[in-house]
């Protein structure tokens, strides 16, 4: 009887404790070049004489606006690539 109390009480003090679950998190910040957080301007309006310079306001008008949708497009694909790999 006495045996089988010293054998309880041994394995009890060889018991394993209760895994410790650890939990990290890793913040990202996705680096996004400063060139791409900037649109550029608005030309500057011609006191227009003819068809041609109004023409060629709006063709500025237009690039300008391509080159901004083209830094946002640039920018969201960096924030989701970054959220794809989380």
């Amino acid at each position: 009887m006495m045996r089988a109390i010293v054998i309880c009480a041994l394995l009890a003090g060889c018991a394993a404790p209760p895994p410790v679950t650890i939990t990290k998190i890793k913040l990202v910040q996705p680096d996004i070049p400063a060139a791409l957080l900037d649109c550029p301007g608005d030309p500057v309006v011609p006191v227009a004489a003819r068809q041609s310079q109004v023409a060629a306001y709006i063709a500025q008008l237009w690039e300008a606006h391509a080159i901004c949708a083209n830094h946002l497009g640039a920018v969201r694909r960096t924030l989701q690539a970054t959220a794809s790999t989380r």
